[in-house]
């Protein structure tokens, strides 16, 4: 998970407040649900970063872009659900 999460940074190049959004929304979630345990940190991290690059930057990646980064680990369908989901949870 730490190299998946040092690739994703280095090849998206966000703006370090991104990632700080990042963490805020992994910690959130984690207080909303603290008995949940993941089964995907991976799942968790980019879809957190995906909502933070949409929130902080005017122009940013789009899913299918975010596939590239990950590269192909997850199906675009899958990241679009990620993001639904990340979303929905954190409401």
């Amino acid at each position: 998970l730490t190299q998946f999460i040092a690739r994703s940074l280095h090849r998206t190049r966000l703006h370090s407040s991104v990632t700080f959004t990042t963490l805020f929304l992994l910690n959130c979630l984690k207080c909303c649900f603290p008995t949940a345990r993941s089964s995907s940190g991976h799942r968790l991290f980019i879809s957190a970063s995906m909502i933070a690059s949409k929130i902080i930057c005017d122009d940013t990646y789009s899913n299918k872009s975010w596939r590239v980064v990950v590269q192909g680990m997850f199906l675009l369908r899958e990241i679009n659900q990620m993001e639904r989901e990340m979303c929905a949870y954190l409401e």
